[in-house]
């Protein structure tokens, strides 16, 4: 059964869009504002730039994941969706 989502191609492209900017900003942002904490504690401590670089990097690499996650879990709904599916998952239910 299709949803108001799929009926709507200009609605769906607009929340893609939305969801698109959402993880740039996330892939960009996120990393910044620890790579600043992290700034800050090895100014307080005096370890520059070893607490910059760690937790940039860390969340960078942990913002890629999620992202990459987020897409597979899409990807991997948007298949089982498709009218070639549904019909392989029906005619399968019905054999047993």
């Amino acid at each position: 059964m299709p949803t108001a989502m799929t009926q709507n191609p200009q609605l769906q492209n607009r929340q893609s869009a939305g969801d698109a900017l959402s993880i740039a900003f996330e892939l960009v942002a996120t990393p910044a504002v620890f790579a600043f904490f992290g700034w800050l504690i090895d100014g307080a401590l005096g370890t520059r730039p070893v607490f910059t670089l760690v937790l940039c990097l860390l969340t960078a690499a942990y913002a890629g994941w999620k992202a990459f996650r987020t897409y597979s879990d899409r990807m991997e709904a948007h298949d089982r969706n498709l009218p070639s599916r549904r019909a392989e998952s029906t005619s399968e239910s019905g054999d047993g």
